[in-house]
């Protein structure tokens, strides 16, 4: 995928760790692989199953019936893996997760399957900022989409119930983008936002910020790309992972600066640990080239 950035002209807080309750455990996946997916859209998708099936095993999963789900002061004792909700949060990888492919023949037909092994830490979920994230296809709530052309313009919706610092990153499955704080905020970790303000990020028209804002393009010379949109908030700021510098593409389009996923995720893995308040949510788009 490439990723256009077009840019448009225009009290101390303490850091902290805790003691952390961590257990190791591992989580296993299997399912079929669909035609439309690629390689790493499979391989995303069975760790994030692992990870839920290692989650589940330890800690439990939640019930829309249940009725002891915290809500105090805008925080939710829960977490988000997909539409799953469990009792517990991933914190970091131990090792590489292990894929096995295999091929069956159901009903005549061949069909691709992957499996996924993976060991970790975790432990039981702590009350977080309860964020509204969505994406966008105008810069307005009611344009939310999942599904993108090429050279579309997107968006970002952002609500926090808490004051604190938020960065965006994209992740193409190869490489992490960074794309908040914007390429005119130069030398910021994170962006300050308030509580109970909407942020509609990357639109200039509605900027909530006193510097500039990016504007952001999607293109894929694929049939087909998923891409995902990582979120990260914390209620004190924290520092930023390291990036490459931006670059130019042929066409003389920003590119983000960026790192490999691998590093990426490293980062994460060290801020969940680190920061009791620590949350990455992840929102999934596609992008067509026709």
């Amino acid at each position: 995928m490439r990723l256009v950035l077009i840019y448009i002209a225009v009290l101390f807080v303490p850091l902290f760790t805790f003691s952390q309750n961590t257990k190791e455990t591992t989580g296993e996946s299997s399912f079929r692989i669909e035609s439309y997916m690629s390689q790493n859209d499979a391989q995303e998708k069975a760790i994030e199953l692992a990870k839920i099936d290692a989650l589940i095993n330890v800690f439990g999963q939640y019930v829309e019936q249940e009725s002891n789900m915290d809500l105090k002061n805008g925080r939710v004792d829960f977490r988000s893996y997909g539409q799953t909700k469990v009792k517990g949060e991933w914190i970091r990888n131990i090792g590489s997760p292990e894929f096995k492919y295999t091929e069956r023949i159901v009903n005549g037909k061949p069909e691709r399957w992957i499996t996924c092994r993976l060991q970790g830490e975790v432990r039981k979920a702590i009350p977080k900022a309860d964020i509204e994230i969505e994406i966008l296809g105008c810069p307005d709530k009611k344009c939310i989409t999942d599904k993108f052309k090429n050279d579309q313009s997107i968006y970002l919706y952002v609500k926090s119930p808490l004051s604190g610092y938020l960065s965006v990153f994209l992740d193409d499955g190869t490489n992490v983008y960074r794309l908040l704080p914007y390429r005119s905020m130069d030398g910021q970790k994170s962006v300050k936002i308030a509580a109970d303000k909407e942020y509609v990020l990357f639109s200039e028209r509605q900027n909530g910020f006193d510097q500039s804002s990016d504007a952001l393009q999607v293109y894929t010379e694929r049939e087909t790309e998923a891409n995902t949109i990582v979120v990260v908030f914390s209620e004190n700021d924290y520092s930023k992972p390291r990036l490459d510098d931006e670059k130019l593409d042929q066409n003389n389009y920003i590119i983000p600066k960026s790192l490999s996923k691998f590093d990426f995720e490293n980062w994460l893995g060290k801020n969940r640990a680190a920061f009791i308040d620590f949350l990455d949510l992840k929102k999934r788009f596609v992008i067509t080239s026709k």
